[in-house]
C-alpha cells in the first residue's frame, strides 16, 4: 500500500510585477520530460542468478569483452525487470533505470560520474514524465529543480544548505509562468516561511510575517519519496530517499552461475 502523501493548501500570493509573460511560441525553458532507456539486453553471454528457486533468472549479468556492461534486476520475483544497473569501463556504477511502481515503467534515473551519485531524474506523480531534478555535490543534495504542474517548464528551485538537516531547504517559486523565481516568493522551510531577498537560510525567526508582508508565503510542493511494493516472498528494498537510487540486491545473492 502506498501511504497518501500530504499536500500543503495552495496560497494567495502576489505576482511580481518585474516578471512578464513568456513568448510560449518557441520556448527554450520546457525540458525533456520523458524517460530514455538505454539498451541492455541478455545474450548468450549473460550469467544469471535464480534467487528464489523458481528457475527464472531474478538477477542477469550482461556482459560485454568479458565485463559487465549492465544488470538487470527483478526485485519483487515477478519476472519482469525493476531495475537496471549500467557500468562503465572501470566498473563503476554510471547509471541506474529503477520501477518502483512495478508498471513495467521507470519512475526514477540516476546518473553517476566516477561511481559517485551527481543527479537523480524522478516522476512523482505517475503520468511517466518527469517533474523532479535533484542535483548532488559530494553525493549529497545540494539543490532540486521542479516541474509542479506539468507543463515541462521548471516552476520551483530548491537549495538544500544543511548536509547534517537534509530536509532543510530554500524554496523559491515561479507564479506567473515566466520561467523565473519571483522576488517574493522564497520559502524556509525549515526557518520562518517567508525569507526576504539577502537572508542567511535557517536564520533566527526575524524574517517578516506573510502578514506583515502583505502576501502570504507560497507553498513549496513536497515530493513525495518513490513507492517501494514488493510481492510475496521478495526482498523488500529500503524505501527510496532524495538521496539514493533505487536498491538491488548484490551482495547476499548466490553467485552467477
Amino acid at each position: 500500500m502506498i501511504a497518501a502523501i500530504p499536500m500543503l493548501a495552495a496560497a494567495c500570493t502576489v505576482p511580481d510585477p518585474s516578471n512578464s509573460p513568456a513568448d510560449s511560441a518557441v520556448d527554450a525553458r520546457v525540458r525533456e520530460v520523458s524517460f530514455q532507456h538505454d539498451d541492455c539486453k541478455a545474450d548468450g553471454s549473460s550469467k544469471t542468478v535464480d534467487v528464489n528457486s523458481d528457475t527464472r533468472p531474478d538477477i542477469v549479468h550482461v556482459m560485454k569483452d568479458g565485463k559487465e556492461a549492465c544488470r538487470m534486476v527483478d526485485l519483487n520475483f515477478d519476472g519482469l525487470t525493476d531495475v537496471f544497473i549500467y557500468y562503465d569501463e572501470k566498473g563503476q556504477e554510471r547509471r541506474r533505470e529503477a520501477d518502483f511502481d512495478r508498471d513495467g515503467r521507470p519512475d526514477q534515473v540516476s546518473i553517476f560520474q566516477n561511481g559517485q551519485l551527481i543527479e537523480n531524474q524522478r516522476e512523482t506523480n505517475f503520468d511517466d514524465k518527469i517533474d523532479t531534478w535533484d542535483y548532488y555535490q559530494g553525493g549529497v543534495l545540494s539543490k532540486r529543480e521542479r516541474d509542479s504542474d506539468g507543463d515541462a517548464i521548471i516552476d520551483q528551485w530548491w537549495t538544500f544548505y544543511d548536509p547534517a538537516r537534509p530536509k532543510c531547504a530554500t524554496v523559491a517559486s515561479d507564479r506567473n509562468a515566466d520561467g523565473k523565481p519571483d522576488a517574493d516568493s522564497q520559502v524556509d522551510l525549515c526557518g520562518t516561511g517567508y525569507v526576504t531577498p539577502g537572508t542567511v537560510p535557517g536564520a533566527a525567526p526575524g524574517a517578516p510575517s506573510a502578514a506583515a508582508s502583505g502576501s502570504a508565503a507560497p507553498v513549496a510542493t513536497p515530493v513525495p519519496t518513490s513507492p517501494v511494493v514488493a510481492g510475496p516472498g521478495a526482498p523488500t528494498p529500503g524505501p527510496s530517499t532524495s538521496s539514493q537510487p533505487a536498491p538491488a540486491p548484490t551482495s547476499s545473492a548466490p553467485a552467477p552461475q
